[in-house]
């Protein structure tokens, strides 16, 4: 399936290619005209609704969804969340705060590396020198560019995986920045197309749900990544703009 870049977000892309469009979205503060959440053609179900819009009055989408850390809010049923981080390849885990503070879990699975795709989450237990910890400091909002943090996310998980130890990438709620950084891990280090990719860790974590801005991200990085591979190809390509994969 060809792949689009998306670099200013969703209306950008409604307004230059709508036959790519499953459904419609009003103007910031107007109506709209689908109350339904559709899916993005070919990404496994990924819905775009009222709760995925880059509105600037929500600053951090994740504190929305789960409620944590958000006064008023009302948490989600417990049964619609998993109670222990999922499983994504063996000892890659994808989570959310609540995971990130069970020390027993965290014990249970092997987990001595922490991911923190927050820029205001404390790591809990990084002082008594069990765990190491990374944090990336992106709040889930329409402006932020969480890929320039991709290199240094994947080459901390790559750490991890090559120590043979349990690596959780986690953000507020596990729902989007975490997803993103750990769909741009599948695609760099096994090769696998955004869809795919995409497609893997919803089939582990049912409620995913980047924000569209970091799907555009990812459409960029997968370009990257194709660009990367013709040029490993043929050398008279040019340079190389990526690290190794």
């Amino acid at each position: 399936m060809q792949s689009f870049l998306v670099p200013c977000g969703f209306s950008r892309f409604q307004a230059e290619c709508p036959h790519l469009c499953e459904t419609s979205f009003s103007s910031r503060g107007g109506p709209s005209t689908a109350p339904v959440p559709s899916p993005v053609v070919g990404l496994g179900g990924l819905c775009l609704g009222s709760d995925c819009s880059d509105a600037e009055s929500e600053p951090d989408r994740d504190s929305m969804s789960c409620g944590l850390d958000s006064e008023g809010a009302t948490p989600p049923p417990a049964g619609l969340l998993p109670s222990f981080p999922v499983q994504i390849l063996p000892n890659l885990y994808l989570g959310s705060a609540r995971d990130s503070a069970n020390v027993e879990s965290l014990a249970k699975l092997g987990i001595r590396y922490i991911l923190n795709v927050t820029p205001n989450l404390p790591n809990l237990f990084e002082k008594n020198g069990d765990f190491h910890y990374k944090q990336i400091p992106i709040s889930d909002h329409w402006s932020q560019n969480l890929s320039q943090f991709f290199p240094e996310a994947i080459a901390f998980i790559d750490e991890a995986l090559s120590q043979n130890c349990g690596v959780l990438v986690h953000c507020l709620a596990g729902v989007s920045r975490s997803v993103t950084v750990t769909v741009a891990y599948l695609m760099q280090k096994r090769h696998l197309s955004l869809n795919d990719a995409y497609d893997l860790v919803k089939r582990k974590k049912s409620n995913i749900s980047p924000n569209f801005n970091f799907m555009g991200q990812l459409l960029d990085f997968e370009r990257s990544l194709r660009l990367e591979e013709r040029r490993a190809r043929d050398p008279s390509l040019g340079g190389s703009s990526l690290g190794s994969t």
